[in-house]
This record gives C-alpha cells, structure tokens and sequence, in this order.
C-alpha cells in the first residue's frame, strides 16, 4: 500500500496534466514518424495519437517498479527549476494529459500513455523550427498556449493539476 493513499491510488476519470518538453523532427522523412520526438530517446510520438511508452520488461509502462515511461513535470515553473525546459535547438515545451498507470511522485510523474494537450508559445521563434507551434499542435489536436495560463487551460480542459504541496 502506498502511505500517499491510505484508501489504495486514486481512480481518476480525466487525464493528469504534465509539462514536458519533445524535439522537432527536422525532415519530413522524420515528421512522418511523428512531428515530436521525446529528447533523450530515437522515438517519435505519433501525430494525432496517443503515446503509449514501451518498455523491455512483461509489465504495463509507468509502473511503480521500472523506471519506464512518459515523464513529466506537474508545472511549468517546476520544469523550468528542473532545468528541463525548451532552451535548445528544436525544442518545445507543452501539455500532456497522463494517463494509464500514473507514478506521482515530488515534483512530476510517469506515465504509461499521453496525448498532447498544448504547445507552449515560449522557447525559440517559430521562424528557428522547422515547424510552427500552431502546425504541431494542430497535428495533434492541441492548442498553442503561453505557459502562464497553464492552470486555466487545464481546468477547461478538465486536466487535474497537482503540485508538490499534494505530497
């Protein structure tokens, strides 16, 4: 039993929202996989999908037990703080909406799936990418917001917001 839930985890109706930063894929060779890429893995996140992370082991991604999954930040000053932030070449920063089997932990989460909620307006200018923000995020039926209207965005979204004061 886990001592965050007495009663055993939480069995959420909507999506938990995360801050996460992709890589733009450079080509269109590459934006066939998918216009965003995860940063530190070769794998694209397929547009107008899901993700569903993978892992080696026989167990659903995003478990308690393996270090597999969709990370993510509860915040954008949380993200921001943790130094994982759209500062380089072809990055962006935006929502997810978490889900499947979820790891909270203190300052952000794994996840076993995501979509694409949002792409936030801030990092470099669209003329420095190889795609607009408003093309990435209509390929995934996101919206483009600025990153200080993360919580109301959220809220119309239905994504519940959690901080580490919850923990």
């Amino acid at each position: 039993m886990d001592a965050r839930f007495p009663a055993g985890p939480p069995d959420y109706i909507h999506r938990v929202a995360g801050v996460r930063i992709w890589r733009i894929a450079p080509t269109l060779w590459w934006q066939l996989g998918g216009l965003l890429w995860s940063p530190a893995m070769k794998e694209p996140w397929t547009t107008g999908e899901e993700y569903h992370a993978s892992c080696a082991a026989d167990h659903e991604a995003g478990s308690a037990s393996c270090t597999c999954g969709v990370y993510a930040f509860y915040t954008p000053k949380l993200a921001q703080a943790g130094g994982y932030w759209a500062a380089g070449d072809r990055l962006v920063a935006g929502v997810i909406g978490a889900a499947g089997d979820v790891d909270l932990a203190s300052s952000g989460m794994r996840a076993g799936r995501a979509t694409v909620e949002a792409i936030f307006t801030a990092g470099a200018a669209d003329a420095l990418l190889p795609l607009t923000r408003q093309e990435i995020a209509d390929g995934y039926g996101a919206e483009v917001i600025d990153e200080d209207d993360y919580e109301e965005f959220c809220e119309r979204r239905d994504l519940i917001v959690f901080s580490p004061d919850d923990f």
